[in-house]
């Protein structure tokens, strides 16, 4: 065997974790950071505004509903208005709709066969990222009229 090659093979190498760290690779690593802060800003912003409207058409398909419903009963009992506002909040559980923000109308001024009832909802809508995104509460209204019975 050749000595050269022996005292060559010999030298031994220093580990690749106790090397010093150098300055270029904590400048990445610091470069990464700024990076995922800006995307993920991005990133959040997109989630939440898409679970914001799919609460707000979940909101307004279930203030719908629940004033067709109400609509429904007025036909029926075109009078006992506080029970028709019992319904619509009723059938509107979990909305935080309350019996104030329904109003029933008939037309002509009275509630006799042959006129129409209308039946109005309101509803005060805040997002889950209003102070973040700085968007303002909205609301909501929905309406049902029906021929009295």
């Amino acid at each position: 065997m050749n000595p050269v090659e022996n005292r060559t093979n010999a030298r031994r190498t220093t580990p690749v974790s106790a090397r010093p760290k150098r300055w270029s690779e904590d400048r990445r690593f610091g470069q990464a950071m700024v990076e995922f802060a800006l995307a993920s800003i991005l990133f959040l912003t997109i989630v939440l505004g898409t679970i914001d409207f799919g609460r707000a058409v979940y909101f307004q398909s279930q203030l719908t509903n629940a004033v067709r419903e109400g609509a429904r009963y007025a036909q029926v009992a075109p009078t006992n208005t506080s029970v028709i506002q019992t319904t619509v909040v009723g059938k509107a559980s979990g909305l935080g709709l309350k019996s104030g923000d329904v109003t029933v109308t008939c037309s002509s001024g009275s509630c006799t066969t042959g006129n129409d009832i209308t039946v109005r909802a309101n509803l005060k809508f805040s997002f889950i990222t209003q102070s973040f995104l700085h968007i303002a509460p909205f609301t909501m209204h929905a309406q049902a009229t029906n021929a009295i019975d």
